[in-house]
């Protein structure tokens, strides 16, 4: 079935006027990662005339990718495995009323095991099903059953519905405490928790302030469905919903960062760039950082005292420093797993403490993420016979731990810093190290090899100390207390991590659509789950065999170097 809307006015009056300045719009949006480009996406699809500014010079936020050695690698920043992704999921119900669904097309990952934990001693294969999953706990520590079981149903109770009858008090006994005092209630050991606790570098914040819900949500998230990669790399996200939103009279524009939101009369009313081009608008959605956007882009003089209040004590999740490497061989051939997470040690609480305290230690977990073993076609991250590993951990995000003296978001020149370079080369030896313990010849086999820290997220995303996961996940910033979509200012409308609809691709992608819902007054997703398709999809570009998905999502830039030939993405 498709669906075509009614064009409906965001605040009183006409429809779009066609005529009407190219410096007027319905709604204008801040910030082109998942969650901003899926509204974007939405309310140009239902008839409204939309810009979405990226300070960026490539869209996408942290599903975009790079490309070094001449484009022979490709790396993605931030897609490295996501749930809820098959029929039926929050994604493709998504993506289905933008008619993406055969656009952006989800692998699933290894059913029988999508994510290796290796703790020192033990290693274990995720997979999906909380019965499998609880099997594989039993029987890596046998004299801990009855604890695995007690915890294990527990947080099936409060992140998986189960035992509906007994959620509410099985929440508020357990589910609101930390992740480590149930685990301690249950009697379980130090390895059987780490292994427990191995990818909440999903989120990176320490298990000892982390509710048990929060924690239990991330296992379900995977565990319910398994997990998913985006065929032909992050990098498709952005490019097929920019298509969506300039297909249907929108425009995308990059390099266009947001200087302020004006607000007159107490409603927003548009926005300011940089460079002094002002955009009127019936509506400004800001999606990207949750701080900034209050302090820097709207302005201490219109916040109310409760968010002022919530603003000076808000903490921002971990960040993370990554390493990208390319090797000479092709990892499929020795069955290496598509994602693992490595803990040199079974401290997952001490690794965050210090990290807290402004320090690095000497081992640093690691999460691997393999996008050669993630796409079987596996061409847009390495050619034959070569492969590429993406590999993340978290670090400080004190500017003073690398030597930064300025901001990286206002150019701040520390990368030729000899300190700073210093202890990038040192922390990306750890990080090979962790990698070495579960690809013992991963040095030998190198052949590309790069790091990014806190302070390259900041300057690239814009982002608050950093972070990747937006405010942290603590009780006071989860549930009904997390932000709403909608704030005190009449126009001004909220996307991104951050927000009620949670961080991480699906969540933001399914914000999305939800915020956009809000906009137009309508509920989108009882809308798309009755059938309705927004977009004909022949009104989308053309995907050939030379379609790539970078350029696409450079809107009005040129790429200097010659694109890589793709392998076809539609059915």
């Amino acid at each position: 079935m498709t669906q075509t809307a009614e064009p409906t006015t965001l605040s009183a009056g006409a429809e779009v006027d066609p005529q009407s300045s190219p410096d007027t719009w319905d709604a204008v949006v801040i910030g082109a990662g998942p969650g901003g480009l899926t509204t974007g996406a939405y309310l140009a699809a239902n008839g409204k005339k939309v810009l979405v500014l990226e300070a960026n010079q490539v869209v996408g936020g942290s599903t975009q990718v790079f490309r070094r050695a001449g484009n022979k690698f490709e790396f993605d920043v931030g897609t490295h495995y996501v749930g809820e992704c098959g029929p039926g999921g929050r994604m493709q119900t998504a993506l289905s009323g933008l008619a993406l669904t055969e656009r952006i097309k989800w692998l699933r990952q290894r059913p029988e095991g999508h994510c290796r934990i290796m703790i020192p001693g033990t290693t274990l294969e995720t997979p999906t099903g909380w019965d499998t999953y609880l099997e594989r706990l039993i029987a890596a520590f046998p004299a801990e059953e009855a604890g695995l079981r007690r915890c294990v149903r527990i947080l099936r109770i409060i992140s998986a519905g189960e035992e509906p009858r007994r959620k509410l008090w099985t929440l508020l006994r357990w589910g609101l405490r930390p992740i480590t005092t149930l685990m301690d209630a249950c009697g379980l050991s130090a390895d059987a928790q780490a292994v427990i606790l191995a990818e909440n570098g999903d989120y990176t914040w320490p298990p000892y302030r982390t509710p048990a819900v929060m924690h239990g949500g991330l296992l379900h998230h995977y565990l319910q469905a398994g997990a998913y990669y985006p065929r032909g790399g992050g990098q498709v996200i952005g490019a097929h919903l920019t298509d969506v939103i300039q297909s249907h009279g929108g425009t995308v524009r990059t390099k266009s960062r947001v200087e302020r939101i004006l607000i007159e009369d107490g409603r927003a009313v548009g926005v300011r760039l940089r460079s002094g081009e002002e955009f009127r608008s019936d509506v400004v959605v800001a999606a990207g950082d949750y701080k900034k956007t209050w302090t820097e882009l709207v302005g201490d003089e219109h916040l109310t005292r409760k968010l002022r209040r919530r603003l000076a004590d808000l903490e921002m999740t971990q960040p993370m420093f990554a390493v990208y490497v390319a090797l000479d061989v092709d990892l499929r051939e020795r069955d290496t797993p598509p994602l693992a997470w490595v803990w040199p040690n079974n401290d997952v609480d001490g690794y965050y403490r210090e990290v807290e305290a402004g320090r690095c230690p000497e081992q640093m977990p690691v999460g691997i993420s393999c996008p050669t073993a993630k796409d079987p076609e596996g061409t847009h991250s390495a050619p034959p016979g070569y492969s590429t590993l993406e590999l993340v951990s978290w670090a400080p995000k004190e500017h003073a731990f690398w030597n930064v003296d300025g901001d990286p978001m206002e150019g701040a020149d520390y990368g030729r810093d000899e300190k700073y370079r210093a202890l990038k080369a040192e922390l990306t030896e750890r990080v090979l190290d962790t990698a070495s313990l579960m690809i013992p010849d991963l040095r030998e086999r190198m052949v590309f090899c790069e790091a990014s820290t806190p302070m390259s997220q900041e300057r690239f995303t814009l982002t608050s100390d950093g972070s990747c996961y937006g405010i942290a996940p603590l009780i006071k910033n989860l549930g009904p207390f997390r932000p709403k979509v909608t704030t005190h200012i009449p126009g001004l409308f909220l996307g991104g991590a951050s927000t009620e609809h949670m961080f991480g691709i699906n969540a933001t992608i399914w914000g999305g659509m939800k915020t956009a819902g809000t906009i137009l007054g309508r509920d989108l997703e009882q809308e798309v789950k009755d059938g309705a398709v927004f977009v004909n999809e022949a009104d989308l570009t053309e995907i050939t065999e030379d379609w790539d998905p970078l350029h696409a999502s450079k809107p009005g830039s040129n790429i200097r170097r010659p694109v890589r030939r793709r392998p076809q993405t539609t059915a």
